[in-house]
């Protein structure tokens, strides 16, 4: 990923050039107020995010998962390896918006200073406490790929025996829920950008959705022969046990077999990619990965494991690529960055 920025507790910090760029709209909002206020609400904003991002970083570093922090954009982005249990993966998403919880309720014992800027000093204390509240309850939205939407994907499928089953629910609440807000901020609020990234994130799960139901069809589709479709089934239930070494000994057995149809052989390409990862073995997983094309969701495995590689000429190589078209903007943002940082 190339040389950090700065590092906070030992973490690594990347920053993205479109980080303080979009910060700038920002500065002009609260420009009102004077420019030392603007450019501390500004300061606050960035350290909200990084104090957010932070959260996760800890978290994840506390399970040994060697965590990178990107800000990029309005947001940031904490690159890690896959969790091993989904108790701690839940633990890693849930941490970002505790931090920012945590961060306002310490700003409430801030003494009420005196003089001449108390005023102007008590109106920052404020902005930054509801900058923090702001984050943390915008990242909950069960709205993939926010915090929440992730949260409730891990809660679904701790609940729902299948996992296609848990990503569809997770995606229909998705698209509905980023519509309904993406029309409330255009209309209530009148926040066009506000309204544009929750529309963004309502297609996403709308494609996401598409791409499940096409693994969900092609999954219960006839195949020629009983052995593939037993160990493919076999595969699945590994997989949704969590059992991530069975799961990919079945992929393999499967492959083996001769006459596999199209759906079969993507079917196995699947799990073996998401296996591998969660495994800890990126480069099979990135490999495997590179065999589905055309699956947003393969494409966020690639990225995922590059981002934790950090190697800065694969990560090139792949922004070259149709995968990188489909990638959430945050995520194909955490990969400009990585790329442009290691050139650095």
């Amino acid at each position: 990923m190339g040389q950090p920025l700065f590092t906070v507790l030992g973490i690594p910090v990347h920053v993205s050039i479109m980080h303080p760029f979009m910060l700038l709209l920002l500065f002009q909002s609260a420009f009102q107020h004077g420019p030392a206020f603007g450019l501390a609400v500004v300061v606050a904003a960035s350290a909200s995010v990084l104090l957010h991002e932070m959260g996760h970083a800890l978290t994840s570093r506390h399970f040994g998962l060697q965590p990178t922090v990107v800000l990029a954009g309005f947001g940031g982005y904490t690159a890690h390896q896959p969790a091993r249990r989904p108790r701690d993966e839940f633990l890693v998403i849930a941490a970002g918006p505790t931090m920012n919880f945590l961060v306002a309720l310490a700003l409430n014992f801030v003494p009420t200073p005196e003089g001449d800027d108390a005023g102007m000093v008590t109106a920052l204390v404020g902005q930054i406490s509801f900058l923090n509240i702001f984050w943390g309850l915008y990242n909950l939205l069960p709205i993939m790929p926010l915090d929440g939407g992730q949260l409730l994907r891990v809660t679904l499928r701790k609940f729902i025996r299948k996992t296609l089953t848990a990503d569809r629910w997770t995606h229909r609440v998705g698209l509905v829920l980023g519509a309904l807000m993406s029309l409330l901020f255009a209309v209530e609020f009148h926040s066009l950008f506000g309204a544009l990234l929750l529309g963004m994130a309502a297609f996403e799960n709308y494609r996401a959705l598409q791409d499940v139901n096409r693994m969900d069809a092609d999954y219960r589709a006839d195949r020629p022969h009983a052995r593939v479709g037993e160990l493919l089934r076999q595969a699945r239930t590994a997989f949704e046990a969590s059992d991530f070494e069975a799961a990919m000994r079945f992929c393999h057995q499967a492959r083996a077999e001769p006459e596999l149809s199209p759906a079969e052989i993507r079917h196995a390409w699947h799990i073996l990619a998401v296996s591998a990862a969660r495994v800890g073995d990126l480069d099979d997983a990135i490999r495997f990965a590179e065999r589905v094309t055309g699956s947003p969701e393969m494409a966020q495995v690639q990225a995922s494991c590059l981002l934790s590689l950090g190697d800065a000429a694969r990560i090139r190589s792949f922004l070259r690529t149709p995968a990188a078209v489909l990638l959430p903007p945050d995520r194909l943002e955490a990969l400009k960055a990585a790329a442009r940082n290691a050139e650095v």
